[in-house]
């Protein structure tokens, strides 16, 4: 098996696992380089090169934010840390 069928067949399974366990929708293959997506009120990004999740609701936010958004940012980076580690533990144990 080639590299490039390796990283297809991880990409699929990265895809799967996000559409699957958490209802993501809307893949979109913006520049190449990553995937942009929601899984419900988060917009995130899936990078092709090492398949880390990111989401813009996570960045780090200083002081005059409401309640409500710095809940919201916990929230995400929680999520974010779950699927970040859900993708590593799916991939080492992937066999081909």
């Amino acid at each position: 098996m080639t590299k490039t069928e390796v990283k297809k067949i991880k990409t699929l399974k990265v895809i799967e696992l996000l559409e699957n366990k958490y209802n993501a929708v809307h893949f979109d293959n913006d520049a190449g380089s990553y995937f942009t997506f929601s899984i419900g009120k988060f917009e995130g990004s899936l990078m092709r090169n090492d398949f880390y999740v990111s989401f813009w609701e996570s960045i780090k936010l200083g002081a005059g934010f409401t309640d409500e958004e710095y809940e919201t940012h916990f929230e995400a980076v929680r999520l974010e840390d779950e699927i970040n580690g859900e993708i590593q533990l799916m991939l080492k144990n992937l066999k081909f």
